[in-house]
């Protein structure tokens, strides 16, 4: 948000526009309340509609909850049904109480950002300046979906239009991967082919659902397949992994977007 706030501010220095902007993050409190049973204890906390006809993924709403007046973003970076709550910081504490109240009876519990990073992993979310660096683009990060084309022009259009006339041999992808076994490769260890490195890992956990080593690797677009082989230097070790294309945990999304 800071970046964000400094960004605008650099755009409007030297406009003359009598525009300012004011950062108000820390007057805002979030909670994320994701999982198979989150619509059923936000129904009985609030009156908005979060059927998926009324209020689909990717969507936004306000409304109370609990008493507090919030706002409602359907997304979902765990890979499940899912609602990220934004509401005056003042109201934190109330709100953390009656949402696990409201789901007593669903076993509800808090979950920390080490299960989050698993979760984002097992949905292959990428952290942007984690599993993106400054010559990657959306392209081979596979968010071809967040690019129009069609418009007339947008900040790196001209860098990205290059890209897609680039040969194959000099791009990289951003696949997942799977290990054979339960190692755990360290994030920024290097992906070789003929003992010499083509690419590397930037994110990888244990998948609690696989009972495997798993991540997010850069590889050269010829490897960018599913079931293609990959190996990964740890030490003077080259571990075999498999590359996968789709999330390894609800791989076509219905979950997210029920």
């Amino acid at each position: 948000v800071d970046a964000i706030e400094d960004w605008f501010n650099w755009w409007l220095a030297g406009t003359g526009m009598e525009v300012f902007v004011t950062n108000v993050t820390s007057s805002y409190a979030a909670i994320n309340v994701a999982g198979p049973r989150a619509r059923e204890t936000l129904v009985k906390l609030t009156d908005v509609d979060l059927s998926t006809d009324a209020l689909g993924y990717m969507r936004s709403a306000r409304g109370m909850v609990a008493g507090v007046p919030c706002i409602f973003l359907r997304i979902g970076f765990v890979g499940e049904t899912g609602w990220e709550l934004h509401f005056p910081s003042e109201y934190a504490e109330h709100m953390w109480h009656a949402l696990l109240e409201g789901g007593a009876e669903f076993d509800i519990a808090p979950f920390g950002l080490e299960a989050q990073r698993i979760l984002r992993l097992e949905k292959g979310h990428i952290i942007v300046s984690q599993d993106t660096d400054a010559v990657t683009d959306p392209l081979d990060a596979g968010m071809r979906w967040a690019v129009r084309f069609d418009k007339p022009d947008f900040i790196g259009r001209g860098g990205l239009v290059a890209n897609r006339a680039r040969p194959p041999e000099e791009k990289q992808k951003l696949v997942g991967f799977v290990m054979h076994d339960r190692f755990v490769p360290e994030d920024g260890q290097p992906v070789v082919e003929d003992g010499e490195p083509v690419g590397r890992v930037t994110s990888s956990r244990l998948s609690p659902t696989l009972k495997k080593g798993f991540g997010l690797a850069w590889v050269p677009e010829k490897h960018a397949y599913e079931g293609a082989e990959i190996f990964i230097r740890s030490g003077q070790t080259d571990s075999p992994a498999v590359v996968t294309m789709k999330p390894v945990y609800d791989p076509d999304g219905l979950r997210l977007r029920e």
